[in-house]
C-alpha cells in the first residue's frame, strides 16, 4: 500500500481514528465536502491551464483570463457566491505568482498534479519544476502559516520526489493563493532531519497495523478525542 501524508496525520493524531476513515471507510462527523470546492476547482483549473494554456509570452491579464475561464466552464452554480469570489482572488494571486516565474526567466513548463508512489507512501504534488528545481503546493485556506503538519507534508514530497526524480530538495514552496503570499520549509537542521526520521517511523506503524489489523487507541493528546471526527463511532477510550 502506499501511504499518504493525510494517512500519517491522522494516524499520528489517534490509530484508531485512522482505521475509523481507512478501515472502515467511516466519514468524518463534522466534514463538510462543500468547502472542499473551493481548492478542488482552482486546483483543477491551475492544471487545466499548464497543460493546454500555458505560455511564458504571457502578461498577467491573459494568464487570469485563460485560467479563470476554465474554471468558469466548471462551475457549479448552486455553490454560494462568495465560493466564486474566493476562487477568483485564488486565481489573480495564481497569475502574479507565475508572472513571477517569467519575471525570473522561467521558461518551461512545469509538471502539475504529478501522482508519486514511491518507497511506501503515495503523494499528488501540484506543482514540479524539475530545472530550477522547486516544488510548490498550492493551498487555497486564508491561514498563510506552517506548522508542523505542513513540514511533515513537505518532508513526504520531498521523499517521493527523491525516489521519483533523483533530486534532493533544499526546500519547498507552500504557495497561498488566497491571501497571496507564500512559505518556504528549508530542510537543513535538526529539526526537520526529526521530522523526516518521525514520517518514516510513522509509515512503518502504519504498514505494521494494517498486517496484524491493529488499531490501539492511543489518542496524541488528552483533548484529541473531544476534538475527533470520528468519537462517536469509537465509543471513547
Amino acid at each position: 500500500m502506499n501511504i499518504s501524508q493525510s494517512q500519517i496525520s491522522l494516524y499520528r493524531f489517534c490509530p484508531h481514528a485512522y482505521e475509523q476513515s481507512y478501515r472502515f471507510d467511516h466519514d468524518a462527523i463534522m466534514f463538510n465536502p462543500a468547502v472542499m470546492e473551493v481548492g478542488r476547482r482552482v486546483h483543477d483549473a491551475i492544471d487545466h491551464y499548464y497543460r493546454h494554456h500555458y505560455s511564458s509570452n504571457l502578461i498577467e491579464e491573459d494568464i487570469l483570463s485563460r485560467v479563470y475561464g476554465v474554471l468558469r466552464t466548471e462551475w457549479d452554480i448552486t455553490l454560494p457566491a462568495d465560493y466564486l469570489k474566493k476562487a477568483y482572488t485564488c486565481l489573480q494571486n495564481f497569475a502574479k505568482f507565475e508572472i513571477q516565474n517569467i519575471t525570473e526567466g522561467v521558461t518551461t513548463k512545469p509538471l502539475t498534479e504529478v501522482k508519486i508512489p514511491a518507497d511506501g507512501m503515495y503523494g499528488i504534488v501540484d506543482y514540479v519544476d524539475l530545472n530550477r528545481p522547486k516544488v510548490v503546493d498550492f493551498k487555497t485556506n486564508a491561514y498563510a502559516s506552517v506548522g508542523y503538519e505542513n513540514k511533515m507534508q513537505a518532508t513526504v514530497y520531498k521523499i517521493l520526489v527523491r525516489h521519483r526524480f533523483n533530486i534532493e530538495l533544499d526546500e519547498f514552496t507552500f504557495e497561498f493563493l488566497y491571501p497571496g503570499n507564500n512559505r518556504t520549509v528549508r530542510f537543513a537542521g535538526k529539526e526537520m532531519e526529526s521530522i523526516e526520521q518521525e514520517v518514516i517511523n510513522y509509515k512503518n506503524k502504519i504498514q505494521e497495523s494494517w498486517k496484524t489489523l491493529q488499531f490501539p487507541k492511543e489518542p496524541r493528546t488528552p483533548s484529541s478525542c473531544r476534538n475527533c471526527d470520528y468519537k462517536f463511532y469509537c465509543g471513547g477510550i
